[in-house]
């Protein structure tokens, strides 16, 4: 009987199910009754690979591969390889590695240093763990989170009414309906930029404290780690800057315009990885702030704003290449602090406010979308209800727009609408816990924490760090 008929005859749910995932949900009892040991090559090479496999740390994996490998060393030489490359030995600890160095030839029975792939396997992981600034340019499959956990996540914004600012980096359960706490940001702020780049969560600037005219805007950095849940904090940027833009374009960060102590500016900046460093690029043609962005096909496409307090409705395109700006077809409405993303081939801009008359301000609820193709804009289904100042995801092709402020009504709201470009229409789906405007939104592999943010903690304080 071969092993791949074993597993099926003393497994039956594999005939429904491929081996690997069966093993991979099934490890536990699979290693605790020892039967993990008569497993075929396949289903453990498949289980280790496994996203999905929970409960384990890395290292724990490696002396199940190990127990399965020693457990027939000459017949399962071959094998070594093939398992040891789903480890993921980046994802060790310093100390974990060393002590797999250290142990494997005791007693004359090496089993890492016998095969030179094996060997590079860890120096893979010395390096990757020396370089930490690098990691998002290094990614593998042996440095991807193990998870296939993809949510919502919302981070930071400001409550108006008592002036105070976020820190929380908190995810939206869809199956269990519940809002959970992540690690919070090292500070609070608001109209921040976030980005997304091999994996990672960037947010950069904002501002800490509220103020309207952008006078405390803040320079600072960090690098949010789902695999760990924690925080880097990286260079600063050169030029303290809110309500601006950023986007992650070619392995780098791109950070357009703001506004700060100075006024509004025109500057954009790259964050290089390799370097840890800002430097900048070249400027936009006027100064903008309350602007949106996105990127496709390889270029950063920048939507309205505000320029010398007047709104625009001006699309500009920057091609890193060339390190040149362009200008392209016009939206049909003047807007600005509003949002914008990419869906398929198309690119979408939603929400914001603008002037009506001289004095006062309007919700915009016109939603426009783009054919980069073409130069061409086309309406699209508008919003039931205003949002400025939001927050803006794609998550499974769906866009969602996330709290914000209402012109309209005058304050802070807490909606989350959805725009399916399908159907051409938006729906309200669910709310984020506090009425805030500045916040920011991005969809995200973590590990989903198993406590909530309830409305008992809320009680406790505002925009409390609650966990677990």
């Amino acid at each position: 009987m071969t092993r791949l008929t074993w597993e099926v005859v003393t497994f039956p749910v594999l005939l429904l199910v491929s081996p690997g995932r069966f093993v991979s949900r099934n490890l536990s009892e699979l290693v605790a009754s020892g039967r993990y040991l008569q497993l075929s090559e396949t289903s453990m090479a498949a289980a280790l690979s496994d996203d999905s496999l929970k409960g384990f740390s890395e290292m724990e994996l490696y002396r199940i591969a190990r127990g399965w490998l020693d457990h027939d060393p000459a017949g399962r030489r071959r094998s070594v390889y093939a398992l040891m490359r789903r480890v993921r030995f980046p994802l060790m600890t310093p100390g974990e590695l060393i002590q797999i160095s250290q142990e494997d030839g005791e007693g004359g029975d090496s089993v890492m240093r016998r095969e030179a792939a094996c060997v590079n396997l860890l120096l893979e992981a010395s390096n990757y763990q020396m370089m930490p600034f690098m990691q998002p340019a290094l990614q593998t499959e042996r440095t991807r989170i193990r998870s296939d956990d993809t949510h919502i996540v919302a981070l930071g914004g400001v409550m108006r009414q008592q002036l105070v600012v976020s820190r929380e980096l908190r995810l939206y359960d869809e199956n269990s309906g519940l809002w959970r706490a992540l690690e919070p940001m090292e500070a609070p702020r608001y109209q921040h930029g976030v980005a997304l780049l091999g994996g990672f969560l960037f947010i950069v600037g904002g501002q800490s404290t509220y103020d309207t005219k952008g006078k405390t805007a803040i320079d600072t950095a960090y690098r949010y780690d789902p695999r760990f849940d924690r925080w880097l904090q990286i260079a600063s940027l050169n030029e303290k800057r809110t309500f601006f833009h950023l986007s992650a374009l070619s392995g780098k960060l791109y950070a357009v315009g703001g506004r700060n102590t100075s006024g509004e500016t025109d500057t954009v900046e790259c964050y290089d990885l390799k370097k840890n460093e800002w430097r900048g690029v070249a400027p936009m043609a006027e100064p903008h702030y309350g602007h949106a962005g996105t990127v496709h096909g390889g270029l950063m496409y920048v939507s309205g704003g505000i320029t010398r307090d007047t709104f625009q409705k001006q699309l500009w395109c920057y091609d890193p290449a060339a390190a040149a700006w362009s200008r392209r077809a016009d939206m049909v409405e003047l807007r600005g602090l509003h949002c914008m993303c990419t869906v398929g081939d198309r690119l979408y801009v939603m929400g914001g406010n603008h002037f009506r008359g001289s004095s006062d301000y309007d919700d915009v609820l016109g939603c426009e979308c783009y054919w980069p193709s073409s130069d061409q804009w086309t309406a699209v289904a508008p919003m039931s209800r205003g949002q400025s100042d939001i927050g803006v995801t794609v998550f499974h092709g769906r866009v969602y727009v996330v709290g914000g402020y209402s012109w309209n009504s005058r304050c802070m709201v807490d909606i989350v609408q959805r725009y399916d470009p399908e159907r051409d229409a938006w729906d309200r789906v669910f709310d984020v816990l506090e009425p805030l405007g500045g916040i920011r939104a991005c969809t995200m592999t973590v590990h989903l924490p198993e406590g909530s943010v309830d409305e008992a903690q809320l009680q406790q304080g505002p925009l409390p760090a609650a966990k677990g």
